[in-house]
């Protein structure tokens, strides 16, 4: 039973271009259902290492980099106003 899914724009562009990678790699055209499936099948396969490195300590380089990622914006934010965002998002 085909079921429809609402997507972003951006998010129906990606599946687009990935599909057109797929197909130019493989010489037929995969179609949106089935790069859907092995999409679900890959994240399902990879939930658990993703779980074990969100229970891991950062290493020094991985806390580097996420510090270049950094925004300077000129207001300050206090970590109980982060905790209670992403407590109150996550309802």
């Amino acid at each position: 039973m085909a079921t429809s899914v609402k997507l972003a724009e951006h998010d129906k562009q990606r599946l687009d271009r990935l599909q057109g990678e797929l197909t130019a790699r493989h010489g037929r055209k995969v179609a949106q259902q089935d790069l859907m499936s092995w999409l679900l099948d890959l994240g399902e396969a990879e939930k658990a290492r993703y779980s074990r490195d969100a229970l891991r300590p950062m290493t020094s380089q991985e806390i580097t980099a996420l510090r270049h990622l950094a925004v300077r914006t000129g207001s300050r934010t206090r970590e109980e106003d982060i905790d209670a965002t992403v407590a109150r998002n996550a309802k």
